[in-house]
């Protein structure tokens, strides 16, 4: 074979590689472009968290896959990465309720081994939800000091890495520290949400200010944080996205506040019923929803063995029997 023939060949075979490496570059950037401008905010505004989850685990390696050819979808990332990060911190949350149940008729091993199982999923969530704030300083730099200068459509990718990363930290301590998460996120992310207007983003900056004056008493503050908190919590409601409601209700919890924490469940079933979720951000509305279920959940199950009755998130088992849900006969028939 000539050598000119030889070169032929290598230059067709060098043709076909370039051509094959930009039909790949090509595929991803359209990839990463519907994933930002229409999967995302199609998903934002369903009303299936399980449909959403089977999404966000199923696409998001695909999806990352083209940064090999092409560039990292940070903006993307932060949110899929922050959405199955709750998909595995929902199936924590039922290994733990197993917990319970088995502890409950003195199943030691049982018990045993849904509480290793419940600390494995907070394990896999935080270690998603870190990953999902390392795409936010990726893109944005780190949060904590100087504020970016971020666009309206940027704004909700910082609020989402900022609250994934506060998840991580919080996961991670579930699991007893797996991840390795770093601690200082929490403070970091804490500082960096102030970036943001606190009536645009339903009282999340406010909630999570009033959460660390809350959580640490010594923070220098002139105002009370329970009526900051509750005045974040009634921004929530106006809105129709109640992230700020999950904040108190998680900080509640954690204070050890009986009282406080029912109260706060109570407003919030009571706000789902009259102020419908904004059509927009549906799913963080009902992600939220879902966070103070699965708070009840626990609380019905360590008291009676089951989880909330239906329809009776905002009721507690030992509550007047004026106030308690009607008894459905079908709950004690089905196996």
């Amino acid at each position: 074979m000539s050598i000119l023939t030889r070169f032929a060949l290598l230059s067709v075979a060098l043709i076909s590689m370039s051509g094959c490496s930009m039909v790949y570059k090509t595929t991803g950037w359209f990839a990463y472009d519907f994933t930002e401008e229409y999967a995302i905010p199609y998903s934002m505004k369903g009303d299936d968290p399980q449909m959403a989850c089977a999404m966000t685990e199923g696409l998001t390696g695909g999806l990352l896959a083209f940064s090999e050819v092409a560039y990292t979808p940070d903006r993307p990332a932060i949110t899929m990465y922050m959405m199955a990060g709750a998909c595995a911190e929902d199936r924590a949350q039922e290994e733990g309720l197993a917990y319970l149940r088995a502890f409950r008729v003195q199943n030691i091993g049982e018990a045993k081994d849904a509480r290793i199982r419940e600390k494995r999923q907070f394990a896999l969530a935080a270690n998603r939800q870190y990953t999902a704030y390392r795409h936010l300083v990726s893109q944005f730099g780190e949060p904590g000091k100087e504020c970016p200068d971020l666009s309206e459509d940027e704004e909700l990718f910082w609020v989402m890495g900022l609250l994934a990363g506060v998840q991580a930290v919080m996961n991670d301590v579930r699991a007893q520290g797996a991840v390795n998460v770093p601690k200082d996120i929490a403070m970091k992310a804490t500082r960096g949400i102030q970036c943001v207007d606190n009536e645009r983003w339903w009282g999340i900056p406010q909630a999570t200010s009033a959460a660390v004056n809350i959580m640490l008493p010594d923070a220098e503050s002139d105002k009370d944080p329970w009526a900051e908190m509750h005045a974040a919590s009634r921004i929530a409601s106006a809105a129709g996205v109640r992230l700020a409601h999950a904040v108190e209700i998680t900080v509640a919890d954690g204070s050890g506040n009986q009282q406080q924490l029912r109260d706060a469940i109570r407003r919030h079933a009571a706000s789902v019923k009259t102020t419908p979720s904004n059509r927009q951000y549906r799913m963080m509305d009902i992600m939220a929803t879902r966070q103070i279920q699965a708070i009840s959940d626990r609380l019905w199950t360590e008291a009676t063995g089951a989880r909330t009755p239906i329809g009776g998130l905002g009721t507690f088992w030992d509550d007047a029997r004026t106030q308690a849900p009607a008894l459905d006969i079908d709950d004690l028939l089905e196996d």
